[in-house]
């Protein structure tokens, strides 16, 4: 009994502060995609030469990791020097961590990571973000403000973040936002354990962040 009652308080608490605020972007339902006009130029997406790189750390606990994930395809609408429309795909099934640790454990984090209760690679082996408003916006470095549909598993929501933009014979975009996993219902807790097993996990390897932060990068070419 003694031992129900304090893994029961462990489990508390472990919900508690998985439950802290979050620096994220706000998330909201899907909107309109941008469409191009008659008069834009359309720039096809360099998945060699673009980037898309992740990291996530620990609410509770020590350690974060850092990431990569291929741009599979995409394009970029261009009329009077300003992005009007675009979209690129994420190759989910490349997701991995860069961190330097032993194989045995990024082995078992990439498969983690790509399991059914997190990404679920298998059944969406694919991401996509596609513009639904671009301005002219400059902020410090960022020159653009750009919202779009972010598609991850079976689930959109609208997003929006500052942008570095610069069109010349292409078009580079760099961008860094902060999404909360939790809006597109990626919670590895969904597992079927009772919440005292959930939370035995959780003070075993951290309470894992809410906030997922991607740090984009993308080139297109004629």
């Amino acid at each position: 009994m003694k031992k129900s009652i304090f893994y029961t308080g462990i489990a508390a608490v472990a919900l508690v502060m998985g439950s802290c605020g979050s620096n994220a972007t706000e998330a909201s339902g899907a909107d309109s995609v941008a469409q191009a006009d008659s008069t834009a130029i359309t720039y096809t997406v360099d998945a060699a030469s673009s980037t898309l790189g992740w990291f996530g750390t620990h609410s509770v606990g020590t350690g974060d990791h850092h990431g990569t994930i291929n741009i599979k395809e995409g394009s970029l609408s261009v009329a009077n020097g300003n992005i009007t429309a675009g979209s690129f795909v994420i190759d989910m099934a490349t997701i991995k961590c860069t961190d330097s640790l032993p194989a045995e454990y990024l082995t078992k984090l990439h498969g983690h990571l790509a399991a059914e209760d997190f990404f679920n690679t298998a059944k969406f082996p694919t991401a996509k973000f596609e513009i639904t408003q671009c301005e002219v916006k400059a902020d410090g470095d960022n020159t653009h403000f750009i919202s779009g549909n972010l598609t991850l598993r079976d689930s959109t929501k609208n997003i929006s973040f500052p942008a570095k933009v610069t069109v010349a014979d292409g078009v580079t975009a760099t961008a860094k936002v902060v999404i909360n996993r939790l809006d597109w219902g990626i919670n590895y807790d969904k597992a079927n354990m009772s919440l005292a097993e959930a939370a035995q996990k959780k003070l075993q390897n951290g309470v894992v962040s809410k906030d997922i932060t991607l740090n984009i990068s993308l080139t297109a070419k004629k």
